[in-house]
């Protein structure tokens, strides 16, 4: 395995799978995608260049749409950020008492 080989792509590959719900091969396609976070400097960053950012679909004065995620950036990003969110959600959900997005 190339990650192997590197050893800083190795330790990057290890920080970012202590996160809940991504594994190895999610936090390799996560590095690619963004080349190492190399032009990534904040969070609102990387949340729009992956099209997770939310838009609110405003039509004139009298309809509200619901908000969406605005799918303009990495399609790849965003499909292997989907299984570990959901992971996440469940996990923080259950494991920690101050989160109050699951109901």
């Amino acid at each position: 395995m190339l990650v192997k080989g590197d050893t800083a792509v190795k330790k990057s590959v290890e920080l970012i799978s202590s996160i809940t719900g991504i594994g190895t091969l999610t936090a390799v396609t996560v590095l690619a995608e963004t080349n190492g976070f190399e032009l990534i400097r904040n969070k609102r960053q990387l949340t729009s260049y992956a099209g997770l950012d939310v838009r609110e679909k405003l039509s004139g004065t009298s309809v509200k749409g619901k908000p969406r995620i605005s799918k303009k950036g990495n399609r790849h990003l965003r499909k292997a950020m989907h299984m570990p969110a959901l992971t996440a959600i469940r996990y923080e959900g259950r494991f920690n008492p101050h989160c109050s997005f699951l109901g």
